[in-house]
């Protein structure tokens, strides 16, 4: 018998098994020691999920150049459903058109719920490696952020090995800009303006990037006057 397109939706939303999921900065403190974590998961495990939920699944691609940028217009066709998303990058970058396909993939299978999790996972400091330009001591996946079949007890728990130092889970206020003029500064250190700007018309190009956004939205939602104040 047939998936519904409900069932099929059900099961991309299920998360990736933390073996899939990477970390990479998004941020990086002043003294260069300590780096917001950014999970992401490569594109290859997004299609491998699409051929086991639906292989008839199909995809196509657009590019449009500009002066400075390449955007992908990414086609993503489930069960006779068609979403389309956007991604882009540089074209400093010796890989511009596979980054902009691969980030306009990952946002397209998020519109049908693959990957979206992601996008709501909490920014957490970890230990940086300038020299490797890499994370130290990964964040530990939430409960809710794993895939069924790993339980409820991460690997890392396992008898015998050493505990997990405990994870720096910033507040909305507390979330660090990594881009534009106030790169480096908490979301609680800027104008309401540009947090206005954030919130309402920022598009975001990363799960950390969305994370931020809300976190933004979050702040203004907690400044609005009580009804009848």
């Amino acid at each position: 018998m047939p998936k519904t397109f409900e069932q099929i939706l059900s099961e991309l939303a299920v998360p990736f098994h933390s073996t899939s999921v990477e970390w990479k900065p998004q941020a990086i403190s002043a003294d260069k020691k300590r780096a917001l974590a950014a999970a992401y998961v490569d594109m290859r495990d997004y299609e491998d999920r699409l051929d086991k939920v639906f292989p008839q699944w199909t995809s196509s691609v657009q590019f449009v150049m500009t002066e400075k940028k390449v955007a992908a217009i990414v086609s993503l066709t489930i069960a006779g459903i068609t979403r389309v998303n956007v991604g882009e990058a540089s074209l400093e970058d010796e890989n511009a058109f596979t980054s902009a396909y691969a980030q306009g993939f990952k946002r397209v299978c998020s519109d049908f719920g693959l990957g979206r999790y992601l996008y709501r996972l909490p920014q957490v400091w970890c230990d940086y490696d300038e020299k490797k330009h890499a994370v130290i001591g990964v964040p530990e996946l939430p409960e809710w952020a794993r895939h069924p079949e790993e339980g409820t007890a991460p690997e890392a728990a396992a008898e015998g090995a050493p505990p997990s130092p405990p994870e720096e889970v910033l507040s909305p206020r507390e979330q660090v800009i990594p881009f534009g003029r106030y790169k480096g500064k908490r979301l609680g250190e800027v104008d309401r303006n540009w947090l206005e700007w954030l919130a309402h018309k920022f598009e975001p190009r990363s799960p950390a990037e969305e994370r931020l956004k809300e976190a933004a939205r979050e702040i203004l939602a907690g400044e609005k006057p009580a009804e009848g104040a």
